[in-house]
């Protein structure tokens, strides 16, 4: 393939719909596509996207993509940030990162405690609820930090409820502490984004508990 192939190929990418970015990484050989690496618009459905870009490429360019030769890439900075008291006494969402890559999917989850940023990061399945697990691990993986292991946090449930015209989910926490150990329950309305949702709900569950370890 040439160079101009490559170009016209990232431009028709960046044409799919939910694709913010598209970058393809050549094969040594330079024969086949390659990797390629999609940044997403956040909020998009990521198996959608995918089915979108794998018929696009087999109907325009005649090329077949495995699932392993495409990387999704969500990077989105949370909007409630700026609504809220970053330097109060308890954790706040500012970024979430999704890699959607084969079967798996990481995601990074930072979070902002007075001046400090922290950030954490799960693997899980690439399903719906592989992630949520992972983005409601992430979140409690980065407030493991800021207790410096003083606790740790097991995800056991994440649940999304539809409640009249609201959907709320509802994540259910493991807290093992010198203390003991409690099982906790928070919940989050979902706004725009039932990922965002769901790490709200994750902290929502250890917040009451998390503040007399906090430094």
């Amino acid at each position: 393939m040439t160079v101009a192939d490559y170009a016209e190929i990232v431009a028709a990418l960046r044409a799919v719909p939910g694709v913010a970015e598209a970058d393809v990484e050549p094969d040594e050989d330079g024969e086949g596509l390659g990797l390629l690496r999609l940044g997403l618009a956040p909020g998009v459905d990521e198996v959608q996207v995918a089915t979108k870009v794998g018929r696009m490429l087999r109907e325009r360019f005649g090329l077949g993509v495995d699932a392993d030769q495409v990387q999704l890439i969500e990077d989105a900075p949370m909007p409630e940030v700026p609504e809220q008291n970053t330097g109060g006494r308890r954790p706040v969402i500012s970024r979430m990162q999704l890699v959607s890559s084969g079967l798996e999917v990481t995601a990074t989850v930072s979070l902002i405690y007075q001046d400090a940023v922290v950030r954490g990061e799960s693997t899980g399945t690439a399903t719906q609820t592989g992630v949520h697990r992972a983005v409601a691990t992430a979140a409690l993986r980065a407030l493991e930090q800021l207790v410096d292991a003083k606790a740790r946090f097991e995800v056991d449930q994440v649940e999304v409820a539809q409640g009249g015209k609201d959907r709320t989910v509802l994540v259910a926490v493991t807290m093992v502490s010198n203390g003991g150990t409690d099982r906790l329950t928070g919940t989050a309305v979902v706004r725009e984004d039932v990922r965002q949702a769901t790490i709200r709900a994750a902290l929502d569950a250890v917040n009451r508990r998390l503040e007399p370890l906090l430094p």
